[in-house]
């Protein structure tokens, strides 16, 4: 993983992942939707998954025109008086996502059963960029009430470091990933999460407590993204800690 600074705002990239860039890696998504290729089928734990309809996919659409069929980062509802706020990881976000992206809640291989919704607003911690293990996560706007159709997460604390949680996240191919884990303390004040199946598409997934069965609803206590932009493989992921700041910038969002 890069760590300077300055490469890391020139080269800010769409997933987790800085293996490539990220206008390549846009370059890829469209070849391999065009040809009709899977490029990763997704690891599904066996405990439970006990999966949400409250997370969804981001798309990205070239030029505000041309929708990706791939999602290229996971967000999740969060409660609001209008029913229109998502959460996901900052670094997915940069000049080009502005007013290119859009959400589908409980998207699965191509199936948009609630709805497609246009993310309208972007609402990032003001100086994420200077600590992005401490605050990789954003508030979006939606053109909607999401809400309404799929409910919301509740947005907890990682201190002190929950028991365990379920991560729920996207890959390239559309499918969802889902894995139930201990949840341990990682570098920086993250949390740290071992398991193997989190590729491009998994920045912004929530770190869920409380879900018991399929459909439920839950605790995020943070989301992918963090130290090392979310992780340095497939198979350890992070999220940044949560606490008054991301208390603080959802009200801010709430307020606009």
């Amino acid at each position: 993983m890069l760590r300077d600074r300055a490469w890391r705002i020139a080269r800010r990239k769409l997933s987790r992942r800085k293996k490539v860039s990220w206008l390549l890696r846009v370059l890829l998504v469209f070849v391999a939707g065009i040809c009709g290729l899977v490029v990763y089928q997704g690891y599904q734990e066996t405990l439970p998954p006990a999966t949400s309809p409250a997370v969804g996919a981001i798309f990205l659409k070239a030029g505000g025109i041309f929708t990706l069929k791939f999602p290229f980062c996971t967000a999740s509802i969060v409660p609001s008086k209008h029913g229109d706020i998502i959460l996901t990881a900052a670094h997915c976000l940069n000049s080009f996502t502005d007013g290119n992206m859009e959400f589908a809640p409980d998207y699965a291989d191509g199936n948009t059963p609630m709805g497609v919704y246009k993310v309208t607003a972007e609402y990032l911690p003001p100086h994420w960029e200077h600590d992005p293990a401490d605050d990789d996560f954003a508030f979006l706007k939606v053109s909607g009430d999401v809400e309404a159709q799929a409910g919301a997460e509740k947005i907890g604390t990682s201190s002190p470091v929950p028991g365990s949680a379920t991560v729920e996240a996207y890959s390239l191919s559309g499918s969802p990933v889902v894995c139930a884990r201990k949840l341990l303390a990682g570098p920086e004040g993250n949390l740290r999460f071992d398991c193997p199946g989190f590729f491009d598409g998994a920045s912004g997934a929530p770190f869920l407590t409380g879900m018991r069965t399929p459909g439920s609803l839950g605790v995020i206590v943070g989301v992918l993204g963090g130290f090392q932009d979310g992780g340095g493989s497939s198979s350890v992921s992070y999220a940044s800690p949560f606490g008054a700041a991301v208390r603080d910038l959802w009200k801010k969002t709430e307020g606009q």
